[in-house]
């Protein structure tokens, strides 16, 4: 294994334990966020396309700090805004091939239903505008003082009319509102899930790579301005390659479904694990000073190696699964590629010096 590596940082400010850009907001404020989402576009002249909604959408409701920074200082800088701008924001912080298509479906669904929205509220409007014409109307003819009793009740009639009609209306306009609304919600919980998945690692089930470089930056960030610690593990499933090539890859992924479950039960709190790449992990421990950081990567290596693995209906057994860690401390300031440098090379420590093993940075 290699001692350092590049390093693939996101833009997207994101704690995988918290995962604000998953936020559930009640139909008043969607629908709201969604409404001023759509003006800011036609008001910048830019196309409500799923993509662009997207980003507005996620913009005025705050769920992403990090694309709010940079459309914010898109907005300071006097520029205009173009599609393009808003697609390249939606590129880094949105876009994954395999989940794109049901992001463009959704986003397609959403954008539809909002559209029925805009154009039963606009109707409402003209037919508000209507009855205020027969009011007008009414109001003249009596402020005259001059009207017979005929003129007068087809006045009085004209007006029950009008006032039966627009309550119809307004009746059906509620109705239509509340289906829209429910519709709304509904479609955004998918997009909420597209994008989780989008997030999450199909084999293992806890957060992939795009996931870790989104929390590290929010984490580094946090610990910078609250002066408070944060620690990183990278670990390596041990022979690993003997696995696939002993036993088939079937039993290679199930040591890596192993490792994946063992590490959502062992971390807690604010702590995040995602697959970091092939049968390497990292784990996020914000809070956490390096001694309790390698107490605890000590205890999950010795609770995953206590017990061998084995096929639960031949009963074969394929060993224990061990893992080699090393332990890095962010330091303020620093760049993120020194961080996790630092935890790659203590991991490549504990490899070098038998595996098996936690290692912490050199002091």
């Amino acid at each position: 294994m290699k001692s350092s590596r590049p390093v693939r940082i996101w833009g997207q400010r994101l704690a995988m334990g918290q995962a604000p850009i998953f936020m559930i907001e009640d139909v008043d404020t969607a629908t709201q966020h969604a409404a001023t989402a759509i003006a800011e576009m036609a008001m910048r002249e830019i196309s409500p396309t799923p993509g662009n909604f997207c980003v507005w959408y996620n913009y005025i409701s705050g769920s992403v700090p990090e694309l709010r920074r940079d459309l914010d200082a898109l907005l300071l800088s006097g520029k205009t805004v173009s599609a393009s701008n808003i697609q390249n924001l939606f590129d880094k912080y949105f876009r994954e091939p395999d989940a794109e298509e049901r992001l463009h479906q959704t986003g397609d669904d959403l954008q539809n239903t909002l559209t029925d929205v805009i154009r039963q509220v606009t109707q409402a409007g003209l037919d508000a505008n209507e009855f205020g014409k027969t009011l007008t109307k009414a109001n003249s003819s009596l402020g005259t003082g001059r009207i017979d009793s005929a003129s007068m009740k087809d006045l009085v009639g004209e007006l029950i009319t009008a006032t039966k009609l627009i309550g119809q209306r307004n009746q059906a306009l509620e109705a239509q509102l509340k289906q829209s609304s429910a519709k709304v919600t509904a479609l955004q919980s998918r997009l909420d899930a597209a994008r989780r998945d989008a997030l999450t690692d199909a084999l293992t089930g806890i957060g992939n790579r795009k996931s870790f470089d989104l929390a590290v930056q929010f984490r580094a960030q946090q610990a910078t301005e609250q002066k408070s610690d944060l620690c990183l593990l990278i670990m390596d499933i041990d022979h690993f390659k003997k696995f696939n090539d002993s036993f088939g890859h079937r039993v290679g992924d199930q040591v890596l479904k192993l490792v994946g479950t063992k590490l959502k039960q062992a971390i807690g709190g604010n702590d995040s694990a995602a697959r970091y790449g092939g049968e390497e992990f990292a784990v996020l421990m914000p809070q956490t000073k390096m001694f309790d950081a390698v107490d605890r990567a000590d205890k999950f290596r010795t609770g995953l190696g206590a017990h061998s693995l084995k096929n639960r209906s031949t009963g074969q057994v394929y060993g224990a699964v061990t893992v080699s860690i090393g332990v890095a401390r962010y330091r303020a300031g620093e760049s993120l590629e020194g961080f996790i440098t630092r935890a790659d090379q203590a991991l490549y420590r504990a490899k070098k010096e038998g595996r098996n093993r936690v290692v912490a940075e050199a002091s």
